[in-house]
């Protein structure tokens, strides 16, 4: 399984007054891909064959592996679990965990 972060964050503001909310909101997904391979055996196969005179014969071709790959990539919601600020200010996770905001 691979996963490939589209993900972009963004303030609201471009700057902001002390005592002002700052929030930050994501935007995006996370696409998830994943690749199966199975694989099987094919039964070994008895082929007839027929000459211009007339005669028949027979020969066998041996069982072969038959392999199959299927790849799937399923888009997926984000949300913000978790944070680190290196001032020290707390901010909170809106409850759809899409946006964090903390006072300025």
């Amino acid at each position: 399984m691979t996963d490939t972060w589209n993900v972009t964050a963004a303030y609201d503001k471009s700057s902001y007054n002390a005592g002002d909310v700052m929030t930050v909101t994501i935007s995006g997904n996370d696409v998830l891909t994943t690749t199966t391979t199975t694989q099987q055996q094919s039964g070994a196969l008895t082929l007839t064959l027929t000459a211009s005179d007339g005669s028949t014969t027979t020969i066998t071709i041996p069982a072969t592996t038959v392999t199959s790959t299927h790849t799937t990539s399923t888009p997926e919601s984000v949300t913000v679990t978790g944070f680190s600020d290196d001032s020290g200010r707390v901010w909170t996770i809106a409850p759809s965990g899409l946006s964090i905001s903390a006072t300025a």
